[in-house]
C-alpha cells in the first residue's frame, strides 16, 4: 500500500513538474503578448479584443456541458476498450455538434450583441472572428479532458501551454509590430493560433485514443450528462463569476474601463499559478483515491498539495498588496494607473481562492457535483447582485470588489464542506509558520525602506528580489527542519534526485515537524530498483488510532497476518522480519542515524503497516 501511494504521488509530482513548465511559458506568453497589445493599441483597442475573448470563453464554458470535466473523472474509472472509447464518443458527439451551430449564431447575432449588450458597434467584427474560433476552441478542451483523464502531462503542456501560447504570440507580434494592425488583426491572430493547435489536438486523438476506431463503443451519454448535468450549470455560474463583471462594465461603463480591469485581472491571475500547476493531475488522482476508497492518501494528497499552493502564492500576494500602482505601471502602462487599488481588492479573492486549496476538485472527484452546483448558484446570485449595485457607482473598483466577495463565499463553502466530507481543510501550522514569519518579514522590510527612501522601479525590484532570497531562507527554516538530513540520506541512497521529489520530502518535513499530534506515517520514495531504501517519518501516535477507519484497519491486520515477524499491540512493522519499530518517542525516531538504519527491500509483502 506504501509502495502504491508512493508511486502515484511521484507520478502525480513529475506530470505537475512538467505542467508547472509549460504553464510558466504560457503565463510568460499569454502575459507578454497581453501587455503587448495593451501597451501599443491602447486601453479601448485592448478592450474591443477582451469583448471578443470573453464572449467565446462565455459561450465556450456553456457548450462544453461539464463534460470535459466528465471525461477526466470517468476515463481512468474505465479498464475496458469499449468503455473508455465510449466515454470519449458519447462527450464529443454530444458537444462538437452543439458548438458548431451555436459558432454560426454568435456571428450572426454579432452586430446585436456589440450594439445591445456592450453599446459599441466597433465590437461586431471582432465578435464575428471568435464566433469563428469557437468550435475549435471547445475541441481543445475536450481533448485536454482526455488527455486528464488517461493522468498525462506531456500532451497537453505541448498543445496548451506551449503550443497556443507560442503560436498566439508569434501571429500578435507579427500583427501589431510588422504590420501595425488593431483589434481586428489580433482577433485574427487568436483564430490562426487556435486553428493550427485544433490540427494537433486532433492528431493526438487520432493518434493516441482509440476515438477514431472502428471498435465498439459503450453508450456513455447517459452516465457523463448525468454526472455532468449538475456541472453544467456549476460552469454557467462559473461563467457568470469569471465574466459577469466584463458584461456589466460593459452595459454601464465605457470600453475604454473594461480595457483596464482586463489588465487587472490577468495580474491578479498570477496568484493562480501554483493551484493551475496542480490542479491539471490532482482532480483524476483524487478520483482514483477515491474510488479505491483510499480517504487517509485523499487527505494526505489534500494537504501536501494545498501546501505548496500556498507558499507559491503568498509572495505575490504581498507585493500586490503593498505596490499595485508600480506594478499597473511598470506592466501595463501609466494609461491604465487607475486599476492600482482594483488590483490589490482582487488579489486579495484570487488569493483565497488558491489557499483554499483544490476542494472544489475534491468535492468533485467524491461525486458531489450537485453539491458544487449548489455553491456555484449561489456565488453566482451574489455575484451579479453586487456588480449590478457597484459597478454603476464605482466602475472598474466596484466589478473588483464583486468578483472578491464572490470568490470568499464560494471557498468558504467548499473548505467547509470537504472538512464535514474528510475531515481536511488547508488551514495548518506547518503552513502558517512560514506564512506568518513571511508577513513580518515583509512588513519590516518594507516599512524600513519605505522610510528612507521612495519606492520606484529599480529600488522596487532590488526589494523584490532581496525578500525572495529571504522568503525561501524562511520556508528552510520554518517550514520544514529535517530538509537536509532527508534530502542528503535520499541522495545518498539513491543519487540527485528532481527538484520535484524533494520537494515532496520537504512538505512531509513540513508536516511531520509542525503538527506533533497529527497522524501520518508517510513513505518517501519510489520503487525503481529491486533494493531501494526509504525514508519512513514516524511521528507522535496520540491521534494514529482515530485517524484509521475500520477498513483501513483490517487490512492492516490481514497485511500483518500474513508476515512472518509478529506484531505488537502499540509497534510500528514493516514485515518480513525486516524492521520491527515498537512505540518510540518522535525525537528518537527522528534521529538521523535510526533513518539511516531503516531498509525496505523488494521483497517485502507489506511495505509499511499502521497499527
Amino acid at each position: 500500500m506504501g509502495n502504491e501511494s508512493s508511486g502515484r504521488l511521484g507520478r502525480f509530482l513529475k506530470g505537475s513538474s512538467i505542467i508547472f513548465v509549460g504553464f510558466i511559458i504560457q503565463l510568460g506568453l499569454g502575459f507578454v503578448g497581453k501587455l503587448l497589445i495593451g501597451r501599443l493599441l491602447g486601453n479601448v483597442n485592448y478592450g474591443l479584443v477582451n469583448i471578443g475573448v470573453t464572449v467565446m470563453s462565455t459561450a465556450g464554458i456553456i457548450l462544453l456541458l461539464g463534460l470535459d470535466t466528465g471525461i477526466s473523472r470517468y476515463l481512468p474509472r474505465q479498464e475496458r476498450s469499449a468503455d473508455r472509447r465510449g466515454v470519449l464518443v458519447s462527450a464529443f458527439s454530444v458537444v462538437m455538434p452543439v458548438a458548431l451551430i451555436a459558432g454560426v449564431l454568435m456571428a450572426v447575432f454579432a452586430g446585436d450583441i456589440a450594439s445591445i449588450i456592450f453599446k459599441d458597434p466597433a465590437a461586431e467584427p471582432i465578435i464575428q472572428i471568435f464566433a469563428m474560433t469557437l468550435p475549435v476552441m471547445i475541441l481543445i478542451r475536450l481533448t485536454g479532458g482526455t488527455i486528464r483523464g488517461q493522468q498525462e502531462a506531456l500532451p497537453r503542456v505541448l498543445l496548451q501551454n506551449i503550443g497556443l501560447p507560442v503560436v498566439r504570440f508569434g501571429l500578435i507580434v507579427v500583427v501589431v509590430l510588422a504590420l501595425g494592425l488593431g483589434a481586428g488583426g489580433v482577433s485574427k491572430a487568436y483564430l490562426g493560433a487556435y486553428a493550427l493547435i485544433g490540427l494537433g489536438a486532433l492528431y493526438y486523438l487520432y493518434r493516441y485514443t482509440n476515438l477514431f476506431d472502428r471498435t465498439p463503443a459503450t453508450p456513455m451519454r447517459r452516465k457523463l450528462l448525468v454526472f455532468s448535468a449538475p456541472l453544467i450549470i456549476a460552469s454557467t455560474m462559473n461563467m457568470i463569476h469569471a465574466n459577469i463583471d466584463v458584461f456589466i462594465l460593459g452595459f454601464f461603463q465605457s470600453t475604454g474601463e473594461i480595457g483596464v480591469y482586463t489588465a487587472v485581472y490577468p495580474l491578479s491571475k498570477l496568484l493562480k499559478v501554483g493551484l493551475t500547476t496542480f490542479g491539471f493531475l490532482f482532480m483524476p488522482l483524487i478520483s482514483e483515491l477515491h474510488s479505491n476508497g483510499e480517504r487517509g492518501e485523499m487527505r494526505r494528497t489534500y494537504q501536501i498539495v494545498s501546501k505548496w499552493v500556498l507558499l507559491m502564492t503568498l509572495p505575490v500576494l504581498l507585493v500586490y498588496l503593498t505596490y499595485p500602482d508600480i506594478v499597473i505601471r511598470y506592466t501595463f502602462g501609466p494609461e491604465y494607473i487607475s486599476g492600482g487599488l482594483p488590483l490589490a481588492v482582487l488579489s486579495i479573492g484570487f488569493f483565497a481562492h488558491t489557499v483554499s486549496g483544490p476542494s472544489g476538485d475534491t468535492l468533485t472527484a467524491q461525486g458531489k457535483s450537485k453539491l458544487v452546483m449548489i455553491d456555484n448558484i449561489v456565488v453566482a446570485v451574489v455575484n451579479v447582485g453586487l456588480n449590478l449595485i457597484l459597478v454603476p457607482r464605482y466602475s472598474v473598483l466596484g466589478a473588483a470588489i464583486a468578483t472578491t466577495v464572490a470568490f470568499l463565499a464560494m471557498n468558504s463553502l467548499y473548505v467547509i464542506q470537504l472538512y464535514r466530507s474528510i475531515g481536511v481543510h488547508p488551514f495548518r501550522r506547518a503552513t502558517l509558520g512560514p506564512a506568518l514569519g513571511s508577513i513580518a518579514v515583509w512588513v519590516g522590510l518594507t516599512q524600513l525602506v519605505g522610510a528612507v527612501w521612495t519606492v520606484t522601479g529599480p529600488l522596487f525590484l532590488l526589494l523584490t528580489t532581496v525578500f525572495g532570497v529571504v522568503y525561501l531562507g524562511l520556508i528552510l527554516v520554518l517550514g520544514g527542519s529535517k530538509l537536509r538530513k532527508s534530502i542528503s540520506l535520499r541522495r545518498e541512497k539513491r543519487g540527485r534526485g528532481s527538484i520535484w521529489e524533494d520537494f515532496v520530502l520537504f512538505s512531509i518535513d513540513s508536516h511531520s515537524d509542525r503538527l506533533g499530534d497529527t497522524p501520518s506515517i508517510i513513505v518517501g520514495s519510489q520503487r525503481e530498483t529491486a533494493h531501494e531504501e526509504a525514508v519512513v517519518l514516524l511521528e507522535d501516535r496520540r491521534l494514529l488510532r482515530n485517524a484509521v477507519n475500520e477498513t483501513e484497519r483490517q487490512s492492516l491486520l490481514e497485511c500483518v497476518a500474513r508476515s512472518e515477524s509478529g506484531t505488537t499491540n502499540d509497534g510500528y512493522v514493516i514485515s518480513d522480519g525486516v524492521v520491527e519499530l515498537s512505540e518510540r518517542r518522535s525525537e528518537s525516531v527522528r534521529d538521523s542515524d535510526f533513518l539511516d538504519s531503516v531498509e525496505i527491500t523488494q521483497e517485502l509483502r507489506c511495505q509499511l503497516s499502521r497499527i
